[in-house]
């Protein structure tokens, strides 16, 4: 459906047929949308649907094969700002030197003039609601206030008679504590004038500040309208177009399967004395907001930091402080929350399926090339990766695809316990549902473990068998069975 939208609204940018291929991949076919004044408008659509070349088309960094952008050439661009997930800003610096830095700086007698820089930009701030002060520095801010604070920067650059500004996946880093004070900076941006273009995976937030939403799938446009006259199940019918397999359900028992990790009175930086269990062939998620210390029970079970007291025993084993090439012999794997730390870029998928298991590829004389392509093509069949070729660059695959090949190289090995900090960050739904129910049917097939630590406490509810809750680096209540519920689980992350 490329039909655009009429009425009287001041249209910012215009697109009309774009059009954009890579190689034998039609990335964009004949894309039309209008960017309006003091409107938000949703790009959806799974990962690989075409709206990072979107969003690139409208930076200038590819040039589209035929179609119109108008105004046209840099016109058009200079009325565009954009906000990506990378926020770009330098966390040793304060927040009046971070805007410096990009919107350039005050001089007075041939050198920085610091006074009139802190003072506007603590205008800048105050004008858009940012509660802190100019000369904080970016390190000391929550994820919530560094997002508000490069879209501010990316304001700044838009002409006095507002413009378009791209917002991808803002909230995707954010805890879904923090996700409203970002949608309501939105909401004042909008009440300005300027045009908003919103991409995110989160449907929520599209039914909460959205006027209009397309939806972008294999490159073409499926719809474009109101987000008034579409609900969030016909929104997800149209972005996967096909029936969504539902989370395979936790098992309905609540007995206490046998303990395969055990961990007693552990204690970190900020973890103070954290009992847990887990059982074979279960799956525990761990909640809580950011600070909770969700992350590093991670990175201490990984021996990616040392525990300070307490201990860590796998198969009756005792595991505490082992080096992280021990644990992974052990079998233990990990996939972190920052996608960009599982898989290796400047690498192809190959290279990246069998990075955590190179043992087995190999000869008297080194790497069998036959041995590396056959791993991978198992990676890619049974995770079912999209991909050209296994040979196709990791970082030119959609997010939901590089995370599928971070899973599945760990589950060539012979794993263990699965540790899984934000495993679908960012990802779509048919993705996300993919990847949680395969790494089910491992759990419960091989009687393994997993921990998943994740954000979004629906997953944990419909998806684990048990749920553990944080704060301030203790765990204050545990739930399964009965107890485990949407508002159960809600009030006792948020009420904490």
């Amino acid at each position: 459906m490329s039909d655009v939208l009429e009425d009287d609204q001041e249209i910012r940018v215009r697109i009309r047929g774009l059009n954009k291929s890579f190689g034998a991949t039609h990335a964009l076919k004949d894309v039309s949308i209008d960017f309006r004044a003091g409107r938000v408008h949703a790009l959806l659509g799974a990962n690989g649907c075409g709206k990072s070349t979107l969003v690139k088309i409208l930076s200038g960094y590819h040039e589209p094969d035929s179609g119109e952008i108008s105004p046209t050439g840099h016109a058009a661009r200079e009325r565009i700002a954009f906000v990506h997930q990378d926020l770009g800003l330098v966390p040793s610096l304060s927040i009046a030197e971070n805007l410096g830095l990009t919107c350039g700086f005050t001089l007075s007698r041939g050198a920085i003039d610091w006074r009139e820089e802190h003072r506007r930009a603590q205008k800048l701030l105050d004008e858009y609601g940012i509660a802190t002060l100019a000369s904080d520095a970016v390190a000391s801010l929550g994820p919530a206030h560094q997002s508000m604070i490069a879209i501010a920067r990316a304001l700044n650059s838009l002409p006095e008679s507002g413009g378009v500004l791209v917002l991808d996946e803002p909230t995707a880093r954010l805890p879904i504590s923090e996700v409203d004070h970002l949608l309501q900076m939105v909401r004042r941006v909008k009440a300005r004038g300027v045009a908003i273009l919103y991409i995110t995976h989160r449907l929520e937030e599209v039914m909460q500040v959205a006027d209009e939403v397309s939806v972008l799938r294999d490159g073409a446009i499926v719809f474009y309208g109101p987000t008034s006259a579409i609900d969030k199940e016909k929104l997800v019918t149209l972005i996967v177009n096909k029936a969504i397999r539902p989370l395979t359900a936790r098992s309905a028992t609540t007995a206490r399967a046998a303990e395969l990790l055990q961990v007693r009175g552990l204690s970190g930086i900020r973890l103070r004395q954290v009992d847990l269990t887990v059982g074979r062939g279960e799956v525990v998620g761990v909640a809580g907001l950011v600070g909770s210390g969700r992350s590093e029970l991670g990175r201490l079970l990984f021996g990616l930091q040392k525990a300070q007291a307490g201990t860590i025993h796998l198969h009756d084993a005792n595991i505490t402080n082992l080096s992280t090439r021990a644990l992974v012999e052990k079998g233990l794997a990990y996939v972190p929350q920052e996608r960009r730390s599982g898989v290796f870029h400047g690498l192809g998928v190959a290279e990246n399926a069998v990075l955590a298991d190179f043992s087995a590829l190999m000869s008297r004389i080194g790497i069998v090339s036959a041995r590396v392509r056959r791993a991978a093509d198992e990676v890619v069949r049974t995770m079912s990766v999209k991909t050209e070729s296994i040979s196709t660059p990791i970082e030119n695959l959609s997010g939901g695809n590089q995370q599928k090949v971070s899973l599945g190289k760990w589950l060539r090995r012979d794993v263990q316990l699965l540790i899984l900090d934000e495993p679908t960050q960012g990802i779509d739904i048919g993705a996300r549902t993919e990847i949680f129910n395969t790494i089910r049917e491992v759990v419960e097939a091989k009687k393994i473990g997993a921990l998943v630590f994740d954000s979004d406490l629906d997953i944990l509810v419909d998806f684990c068998d048990r749920v553990i809750v944080m704060c301030d680096g203790q765990v204050v209540g545990e739930y399964q069975g009965a107890q485990l519920t949407h508002e159960v689980i809600n009030r006792a992350v948020y009420e904490r």
